[in-house]
């Protein structure tokens, strides 16, 4: 059934175009819950098809084709029970139709168990890494630079111009199949407590180092902002790399970079998206008090 007329998907006047294309990607689908909104950019609903729960995500741009076929290549994957599966697709590529895995989002597990799940996190980012799919687009260091360069404000625009020039040598790195939005509140921990992979719109053929220093990244904003115990913090980041294991193309100068390149990000996110000038001033300060922001850079294996 179509979206109801006071409903997030029709009000929004970007969305609201394609919103009645959740008809032909899941029809017969009855909307819920929100899950999340993007304003102008997009939405995923939880809804009820047949007795069982999608989650359909509506696009401003027609992303869900080329979703539904990186999907569809970890489909017949080992991961294939860790991702989203496809479910349907409308013709415009607006709409988008995937199954939900119910469980707890790693991000609002309490402290006392948070870092218990990390290692398991490790080993489901590993096992994406390593399960031979083949998605048809490629993000490289440069790629990433490039984004940094799109995003950057006043404050982060010559941490960008120092990674430009000091993380060059990453060019060229093998590429695996990633999730390259990974982060704690892309997991979730099942009821079972197993691990599940969701929202893999930006998946791509990437460097390991993009997905694992992106996770953490993302830990050590945590402990900056004080939002978990910094001993919490540091064993969850210890048990997910332990988890994920060593590899040849990831080594501890490979990690520093990406995960640097994904701090400076969210510094400036958390200007222009999130409105957090306390996150802002408290990333870039971290990053500007590395020692391979000192001038010298990344020392290259």
């Amino acid at each position: 059934m179509p979206f109801p007329a006071d409903h997030p998907a029709t009000l929004d006047p970007v969305l609201a175009e394609w919103a009645a294309g959740i008809d032909e990607a899941a029809p017969g689908a009855v909307p819920g819950q929100v899950l999340r909104h993007l304003p102008g950019r997009r939405i995923a609903v939880l809804t009820e098809l047949g007795g069982r729960v999608v989650v359909v995500k509506v696009f401003a741009s027609p992303r869900a084709r080329g979703n539904a076929r990186r999907l569809l290549a970890l489909a017949g994957t080992p991961v294939a029970g860790i991702v989203p599966a496809v479910v349907g697709c409308d013709p415009s590529g607006h709409v988008l139709a995937v199954s939900y895995h119910d469980g707890t989002i790693a991000d609002h597990l309490p402290d006392h168990a948070y870092a218990g799940h990390f290692a398991a996190v490790g080993r489901a980012l590993r096992s994406l890494h390593d399960s031979g799919a083949d998605l048809d687009r490629e993000w490289g260091r440069d790629e990433e630079v490039a984004q940094l360069v799109r995003r950057q404000v006043p404050a982060t625009a010559d941490l960008v111009h120092h990674l430009d020039e000091s993380t060059q040598w990453l060019r060229g790195a093998p590429v695996v199949p990633s999730h390259r939005d990974f982060h704690p509140r892309q997991v979730v921990v099942t009821p079972e407590g197993g691990i599940a992979l969701i929202d893999l719109d930006d998946a791509a053929m990437a460097p390991r180092g993009l997905d694992v220093g992106n996770m953490v990244g993302h830990l050590v904003r945590e402990r900056l902002m004080g939002r978990r115990p910094a001993a919490v913090v540091e064993a969850a980041t210890a048990a997910f790399l332990g988890g994920y294991g060593p590899s040849d193309d990831l080594d501890a100068a490979t990690l520093q970079a990406w995960t640097t390149l994904s701090l400076v990000r969210l510094a400036a996110l958390a200007e222009t998206r999130h409105q957090d000038p306390a996150q802002h001033d408290a990333l870039v300060r971290h990053v500007h008090g590395l020692p391979s922001m000192d001038g010298a850079g990344f020392t290259a294996p």
